[in-house]
């Protein structure tokens, strides 16, 4: 289901690459169709199949594009109070469409691209239902610590670039 390790993705490449990505479209795209997973295991508790596909649409490469235009829109939307707090910490971020459309679907394709090693009703072919990339369930914690750990990185990466630009604005 949902799982806050997959911020570690975004917030690895917006620590990485502040100047190409939007941090906003990083960290939305990187968790935003785990709402999808919220809603299938809910019907599934009511319909009284908990092992049923909790998986669906949004975690595949259609998904992810519809859904990354999507999120583009509500970020250009919010584009003013996002700003805001971007400055506070000293980031500055490009709100362009094609900045956030691409942001939210390198991140969305990230957690997808983990998803589909670990579980079976991840297709990423959609609406061809096969998963060649399923390795095992079996790694879903060693990835999920992973994920946690480049998380983990990237905010130490993101704090020192702060800082330093603090220091230098002093």
């Amino acid at each position: 289901m949902f799982s806050p390790t997959h911020f570690g993705t975004g917030l690895l490449l917006g620590a990485l690459g502040p100047a190409f990505f939007n941090f906003w479209a990083l960290l939305a795209g990187s968790v935003a169709m785990d709402f999808e997973n919220i809603f299938w295991v809910a019907i599934n508790k009511i319909t009284g199949c908990p092992n049923c596909f909790h998986h669906g649409f949004f975690h595949s490469i259609l998904g992810a594009a519809l859904g990354s235009i999507i999120l583009s829109f509500i970020l250009k939307f919010f584009r003013q109070p996002l700003e805001k707090i971007s400055l506070k910490f000293k980031i500055k971020q490009f709100f362009s469409f094609k900045t956030l459309f691409l942001s939210s679907f390198l991140a969305w394709l990230a957690h997808i691209g983990f998803d589909s090693l670990v579980h079976r009703d991840v297709f990423l072919f959609w609406p061809i239902k096969i998963n060649p990339f399923l390795i095992s369930w079996k790694l879903y914690w060693p990835l999920s610590y992973l994920l946690s750990g480049i998380g983990v990185i990237a905010l130490i990466i993101l704090w020192f670039r702060i800082t330093k630009q603090n220091r230098k604005n002093s």
